[in-house]
């Protein structure tokens, strides 16, 4: 085999992987209510790392047992006039979980009286 083909098979090896992960990227999507209850498109978790976090932990939560409501992008108002959103917020018969999603690698530290 020559060094071309070989490179070649490579190519397309790797063209096919990266379909296959698409492809099942989009069968979860479509599964999913995700789209419903945040209105981004496929496109839009495809290509935008923080949403594709949030329709990770959207798509786990929507398969638990118990009755629960999700909710995505809550605008609550704060005492100074401005908003903070929630991510998802989850309301269940056993309490109301809000999750902020970050789609980072490494450590992320804060407080609730750090700006950032």
């Amino acid at each position: 085999m020559t060094l071309s083909a070989f490179l070649s098979v490579i190519v397309l090896l790797a063209i096919g992987f990266v379909v296959f992960n698409i492809l099942s990227i989009y069968l979860k999507y479509r599964k999913s209510s995700y789209k419903d209850a945040s209105g981004n498109s496929f496109l839009q978790i495809l290509f935008d790392k923080g949403n594709y976090g949030e329709f990770l932990i959207f798509s786990r939560l929507e398969k638990l047992e118990r009755h629960h409501r999700l909710l995505t992008n809550v605008y609550l108002p704060k005492s100074d006039g401005s908003t903070t959103e929630i991510d998802i917020l989850m309301i269940a018969e056993t309490g109301i979980y809000v999750f902020e999603s970050k789609n980072y690698s490494g450590w992320i530290f804060g407080d609730e009286k750090g700006r950032n």
